[in-house]
C-alpha cells in the first residue's frame, strides 16, 4: 500500500491531487479524517486539513482509519525557493540538525531509496520540454513518521504551484511508478539541490536514500551517521561529492561511514543505466 497525502492549505498539493483524479479511476474505500480515502489499485489517496510539514504520524492514522499500514508515504507539495527557478523536486524527510520546518530535531524519517529514485527519473521523463529543472533536494523538514516516505514537489512560485502541466507531469510519474533497482547509497555533499547526486541518480545504476547537503555535514557525528544508515533501508554504499565537502570533514567521514558498514564509491564504480542517461 502506497499512501499519497495531499494537504488542503497547499495549493500545489491540491492541484496535484486533482491531477491524479483526472489521470485515473479512483473509488472511495473508506474515510480518513473529514474526507474520503480514495483507492486505485495499491495506491491510496487522502487529503489532510492542515499543512503536511507539521502533521506527524500520518502512517499511524492510516492504519487506524483504513486497517492497513502504508509501505510508503508520498507527500504532494509545493516547493518554494528564493531563486524562483521553475523546479520539480523529490526528497527524503528528516532533520540532521534543527527542526525549523516540522519534524523532530536530529531525527530522520526512513527513506524510500528505490521508489524515490524511480520518481526522480520518471519526473525527468514526464516533464521533458516543460522548462522545469528536475532535481533531488537534500533531506530536510518534517513531518515525522516511522514509514519510508518522500516528498514530490512543484515550484518555486505561485505560477508553478498553479501550473496544471507541472501537476500532471508529477502525477503521471507517480501513478504507475515502479521502484528502481540497483544498490542503495547515501549521498553526502553539495548544495541544497545536491546536483551531483541528482546527476548520478539519472545516469547510473544506484538508488539514493538520505541526501546530506554540505551545509548539514557538521551534524554528521557518529550517532547521526548511524541514523542515516539505519533509516536508508538496504544501504550498502556512500557517495561523497568531494568538492562540496570541506577537506577535514571529508577525511573524518571517510573513516566514519566505513565503520558503519558502508563502502565508499566513486562514479566509475557505478554501472551506467541501460540504455544510458535519461534525456
Amino acid at each position: 500500500m502506497w499512501l499519497l497525502v495531499a494537504s488542503a492549505p497547499d495549493e500545489a498539493s491540491v492541484g496535484q491531487r486533482d491531477a491524479l483524479l483526472r489521470l485515473g479511476d479512483w473509488e472511495e474505500a473508506g474515510r480518513f479524517g473529514p474526507g474520503p480515502a480514495l483507492r486505485r489499485g495499491d495506491l491510496w489517496l487522502v487529503t489532510i486539513p492542515d499543512l503536511h510539514l507539521t502533521h506527524d504520524h500520518v502512517d499511524r492514522e492510516a492504519e487506524a482509519a483504513l486497517g492497513r499500514r502504508p509501505d510508503i508515504v508520498v507527500f504532494l507539495s509545493k516547493h518554494r525557493s528564493e531563486s524562483r527557478t521553475p523546479s520539480l523536486t523529490v526528497h527524503p524527510l528528516g532533520n540532521p540538525g534543527a527542526a525549523d520546518y516540522g519534524g523532530r530535531p536530529g531525527t530522520l524519517v526512513p527513506a524510500a531509496p528505490h521508489a524515490m529514485t524511480a520518481a526522480l527519473r520518471a519526473v525527468r521523463r514526464e516533464a521533458a520540454g516543460l522548462g522545469y529543472a528536475v532535481t533531488f533536494e537534500a533531506t530536510h523538514h518534517g513531518p515525522y513518521l516511522e514509514t519510508p516516505a518522500f516528498f514530490i514537489e512543484a515550484g518555486s512560485t505561485e505560477a508553478e504551484w498553479r501550473d496544471p502541466r507541472a501537476a500532471e507531469a508529477l502525477m503521471r510519474a507517480l501513478i504507475d511508478l515502479r521502484p528502481a533497482t540497483g544498490p542503495v547509497a547515501i549521498g553526502v555533499g553539495g548544495g541544497h539541490y545536491v546536483p551531483r547526486l541528482t546527476d548520478l541518480a539519472l545516469a547510473r545504476d544506484v538508488a539514493f536514500g538520505h541526501l546530506v547537503s554540505g551545509h548539514a555535514v557538521p551534524h554528521l557525528d557518529d550517532g547521526m551517521v548511524e541514523q542515516l544508515v539505519a533509516r536508508t533501508p538496504g544501504a550498502s554504499l556512500v557517495y561523497f561529492h568531494r568538492k562540496g565537502i570541506e577537506k577535514g570533514a571529508l577525511r573524518r567521514l571517510e573513516d566514519v561511514f566505513p565503520a558503519h558498514g558502508l563502502r565508499i564509491v566513486r562514479e566509475e564504480d557505478l554501472e551506467l543505466l541501460s540504455p544510458g542517461p535519461l534525456p
